[in-house]
């Protein structure tokens, strides 16, 4: 339920939401603390961490009750938004309310005062928040998604109109040019962050915790059992749509990619002066893990990281922000089956599906859980073929056959394409303790489940 916060209040709220608004990991974290929950430790935040208190209906609920108190104190129009989230019964009391609103908004805009408009408190704030919600939309569309569920829509849809009006009569009356300028620049700022018509009931406070990233605090495997000095942490966001099929694989987090990711932070040689290519990519835990590494030791090598799926491609670039490794990751579009297993460079089709860029091959690939049929084994052994260099190595790790259709014919795949392969149980390596941490976060993964490290070379020509 949206309560209303009082002028000096919400400034102070704006303030704090403008010093934590300046990334998606910043973003998450305030995400997180509004539903008392700590995503990462205070030495892992930027600056001071501000800490913010749980609220019902966490961050959504907050920021649309100071877009409520920005737009106008009446409790019929509280009630119209807060009762419900199914916009035909909103936008029905709202409607009943049309009269307040247009009183209320012809005041706060500033009509009957000329010259005051723009030097107005209210109007002030009410900038700063559409200021805010700007940068929402740019940085953490799950965050956009959740307060459009909220009834924000609805709001900014009657903010809008009013806009509209005043700007139109404010030209026609001769009001100052300083006024209208504001009028204007709060309209520019509501047509970014205006999505048309989201339905549905605003989530509740246990789905919104279950839409925060998820949390890795990564080692390197110990064998002499000592505790490590440092760990990675990465943040990944999944996929907040449904999986509803075959194609949507990558919008969750799979048992191989952690499991890899923990071998690359105990083998981080092998990514030094390598050109990296993660294949198959889904939520991309594994390749922000190797771009965190390489970012350390500030290489000017670069890792591309790829899948088929444009939802689970935009999901990835999210994650490549929440991280900051964009300065040496970067996202492309890769289907296995448009590679040919005879090439002397590899095929990828860029984010929109139509332009196709023939590229250099690359020193090191990666690739966990891609195996999800027989036809993927041999379409993932021809990619890797054409995708390395000549004494290039490719480290897959999948799930057994038990678990993945296809995994018992890719090694021989792999072979058939001119690659050595060495195949090894995760369960054997550095005392199976690659299967110790974390894993618990992963979809379907089970007590004994059995994984496959496959180590793959390119022969020398």
């Amino acid at each position: 339920m949206c309560q209303p916060i009082d002028l000096a209040k919400r400034n102070d709220i704006l303030s704090l939401l403008e010093t934590k608004f300046l990334s998606s990991r910043d973003i998450s974290c305030v995400r997180a603390s509004c539903l008392g929950v700590s995503i990462l430790t205070s030495e892992h935040l930027s600056e001071e961490a501000g800490v913010f208190e749980e609220v019902e209906g966490g961050l959504p609920s907050l920021l649309v009750s100071l877009l409520l108190d920005a737009f106008g104190p009446w409790q019929s129009f509280y009630d119209s938004i807060t009762r419900g989230n199914d916009n035909a019964e909103c936008n029905t009391n709202i409607s009943g309310n049309e009269h307040k609103c247009d009183e209320y908004c012809s005041e706060m805009l500033g009509l009957t005062s000329k010259g005051k408009f723009c030097k107005s408190d209210e109007i002030k704030a009410l900038q700063r928040l559409l200021d805010l919600l700007v940068r929402v939309s740019l940085l953490d569309s799950t965050l956009g998604e959740e307060i459009g569920r909220s009834g924000s829509q609805s709001i900014i849809s009657r903010i809008f109109e009013q806009l509209k009006q005043c700007i139109s009569i404010s030209e026609s009356d001769g009001s100052c040019e300083e006024d209208l300028d504001a009028l204007m620049d709060l309209q520019d700022a509501v047509c970014e962050i205006y999505s048309p018509c989201i339905r549905g009931m605003a989530f509740t406070d246990d789905e919104l915790r279950r839409r925060l990233p998820l949390i890795y605090n990564l080692t390197p495997v110990s064998i002499d059992n000592e505790e490590p000095d440092e760990y990675t942490t990465v943040l990944i966001n999944q996929v907040t749509k449904r999986q509803s099929a075959q194609i949507d694989v990558g919008f969750v987090m799979w048992p191989s990619a952690i499991v890899l990711s923990r071998w690359l932070l105990s083998n981080r040689h092998v990514l030094k002066d390598k050109n990296v290519l993660e294949i198959g990519a889904g939520c991309a835990l594994t390749g922000i893990v190797a771009a965190s590494l390489m970012k350390e030791d500030n290489t000017t090598q670069q890792i591309l990281i790829t899948d088929f799926n444009d939802t689970v491609l935009e999901n990835i670039s999210q994650n490549i922000h929440l991280n900051d490794v964009k300065a040496v990751a970067s996202v492309a579009k890769l289907d296995f089956y448009h590679q040919t297993g005879d090439k002397d460079n590899w095929l990828a089709a860029e984010m929109n599906g139509v332009e196709e860029t023939h590229r250099e091959p690359v020193n090191i690939i990666l690739a966990a859980d891609i195996i999800c049929q027989p036809e993927d084994a041999v379409a993932a052994a021809k990619t890797i073929h054409d995708a390395l260099v000549s004494g290039g190595a490719a480290y897959v790790v999948c799930a057994n056959s038990e678990h993945r259709f296809g995994v018992e014919i890719f090694a021989r795949e792999c072979e058939r394409s001119g690659l050595e392969v060495t195949a090894t149980s995760v369960s054997e390596m550095l005392d199976g303790k690659l299967l110790s941490d974390c894993m618990e976060s992963a979809t379907g993964y089970v007590e004994g489940m059995e994984l496959t490290f496959f180590e793959i070379n390119k022969p020398e020509v």
